[in-house]
């Protein structure tokens, strides 16, 4: 049996210490049950097994021959890149453009089978998984103590929904039951690569030599993700300055007319008055003068 701890803090700060463990010979024989149980009602609501998936990709325009073609050519060029950097011998500059490819590849990879995995997940089969793994959840999260169950019923655990325990825990079980590690991303060839020749951080962030943040063209970033100066100052992508709004960040100089005078605007009070309003005020203190006067 593999045991796992972990803690959450709850919204009111309150630490909850718990812990996962694989699945005993019990909790699969119940597991199964409630496999059968979500199949057989999965297919009641008219879901489809896995074996007509492809079938009904075809039929719904989702797969043809072109998606397969950029299928296969995308595993095998991956393939070929991973094993480019293996070897070794090439420049540095050539390896890091090899590893921003694959980069690419896998993006584009997961874009062509988005329809495949989601499709899967409302199969029949996907669905009594996804059950089965509800229970592992329920029946493997337990207490600090290691032996009692967290959740006091299966029923308890369906209705906790996006409990914080409940989501740390599926993740937890899920990392110790399929080998789902949190760090899957930095393990992926081209990451190890970028990471090991310090062109990416531990978060996978893109770095210049001196360690500074930038983006993929190595222009310098700040934590937030924007184009800084070599001060920290906030530019565009062209370099030009920026206020913390995004707004250019100049001196404004009035424009000039004709002969080179300045145009100076009325205030703003002024500038929002329509100009009827304008001509009437005027007139309204010509009459109150002259009547003064009289």
């Amino acid at each position: 049996m593999i045991k796992k701890d972990f803690e959450v803090t709850l919204e009111d700060k309150t630490v909850v210490k718990c812990c996962v463990v694989t699945p005993n010979a019990t909790d699969r024989k119940e597991s199964q049950k409630i496999y059968n149980t979500a199949f057989s009602d999965a297919l009641k609501s008219g879901a489809v097994v896995r074996a007509k998936l492809d079938d009904i990709l075809v039929e719904q325009g989702l797969w043809n021959d072109d998606k397969q073609i950029k299928f296969d050519t995308i595993q095998r060029q991956l393939t070929d890149c991973e094993a480019k950097l293996e070897k070794g011998g090439i420049p540095l500059s050539e390896a890091r453009s090899i590893a921003m490819e694959m980069r690419k590849l896998r993006a584009d990879f997961r874009e062509i089978i988005a329809d495949k995995t989601s499709l899967d997940t409302h199969s029949a089969e996907g669905q009594a998984d996804s059950e089965r793994f509800n229970y592992y959840v329920y029946a493997c999260t337990l207490k600090e103590d290691g032996k009692t169950r967290y959740f006091k019923s299966y029923k308890e655990y369906l209705e906790a929904g996006d409990d914080p325990v409940s989501v740390a825990a599926a993740s937890e079980l899920a990392n110790i039951m399929y080998g789902l590690e949190a760090d899957y991303e930095s393990k992926l060839p081209e990451n190890k690569f970028l990471k090991a020749y310090r062109f990416v951080d531990d978060k996978l962030r893109f770095i210049n030599k001196e360690g500074h943040l930038t983006d993929s063209e190595g222009r310098l970033i700040n934590e937030d993700g924007r184009f800084v100066d070599a001060d920290g100052n906030f530019i565009d992508r062209f370099g030009n300055r920026l206020d913390a709004e995004g707004n250019f960040s100049v001196e404004f100089v009035p424009f000039t007319d004709d002969e080179g005078n300045p145009v100076i605007l009325d205030s703003a009070e002024e500038t929002s008055k329509p100009a009827t309003e304008k001509k009437s005020a005027g007139k309204k203190g010509s009459s109150k003068k002259n009547t003064e006067e009289a």
